[in-house]
């Protein structure tokens, strides 16, 4: 990988910085899920082109690798409604394809429609951000408005990185969060490169950095497997983000972890 100034997501964190500070002090705070409006998302790691990646943040609860908040999974259900409010045939046809990687192994699959209410609505506003709200967060969400979008899909994007990033954003939809900060992880992070990074790319203060990329969440308020540095969920880390020099890469496909994980989730 190399280093990168770009401003894909730039745009989009800035305009989100005051909400999502807001929303993680509330967590710090102890508030709940449910105590969050508007509902939860999750924003997605931009495509590697840089040594050190353009990683996400998160508004509302993060996440947990093989994790998730217990009140955001899809209880009672089989079948998620999903409907396309854009796109080209071919991008369409690539979620739809990858999307149903998580049905293999959880009891819960995607019905894809064009018209009627839907549980997923999808988007590729092509503004440089890929995300979703987690879970069934999203029912609180307008059946105009986008619950998950893929911001950087084209006709040349690769099919490695359409795996990684539907497989990643689909994940959220079923509930999962991110790994970095599960209560298992044991990230020795080198945190004045991770703060020097965050300031001079996307203006993000100590605290903000802290609540959203160091602070860990308590055993009570998720459910997680051990720390899974090669789900689908956890965002890549270089080495210069840690003072052991260990590194997470660019996971491209479901880790055996995750398959346990969702299997048990929505048997």
């Amino acid at each position: 990988m190399r280093r990168t100034r770009s401003s894909r997501l730039l745009k989009g964190l800035i305009s989100g910085y005051t909400f999502s500070l807001c929303v993680i002090l509330l967590l710090a705070a102890g508030l709940t899920p449910n105590s969050i409006v508007p509902p939860t998302t999750a924003w997605a790691a931009t495509p590697q082109e840089a040594g050190i990646p353009l990683t996400c943040t998160e508004l509302g609860l993060p996440s947990i690798g093989a994790a998730g908040s217990p009140d955001l999974f899809w209880k009672d259900r089989k079948v998620l409604r999903v409907r396309f409010l854009d796109g080209s045939e071919f991008l369409m046809a690539k979620v739809r394809y990858y999307a149903q990687f998580w049905s293999d192994y959880a009891n819960i699959r995607f019905e894809f429609k064009e018209t009627g209410l839907s549980d997923i609505r999808v988007s590729f506003n092509p503004d440089g951000s890929s995300w979703s709200y987690i879970g069934n967060s999203a029912k609180g969400v307008d059946e105009s408005e986008p619950t998950m979008n893929f911001g950087w899909f084209n006709e040349s994007t690769t099919a490695v990185e359409f795996r990684r990033t539907i497989l990643h954003e689909f994940g959220h939809a079923l509930g999962l969060i991110h790994e970095h900060q599960s209560p298992g992880a044991t990230i020795n992070w080198n945190k004045p490169v991770v703060y020097k990074y965050y300031w001079e790319h996307f203006r993000w203060n100590q605290s903000l950095v802290d609540s959203a990329i160091f602070a860990k969440y308590s055993k009570a308020r998720t459910q997680y497997t051990a720390y899974d540095p090669t789900s689908i969920m956890h965002y890549p880390i270089p080495a210069e983000f840690t003072t052991d020099g260990t590194s997470v890469g660019w996971n491209t496909k479901l880790s055996k972890m995750d398959i346990d994980f969702i299997k048990n989730k929505y048997p």
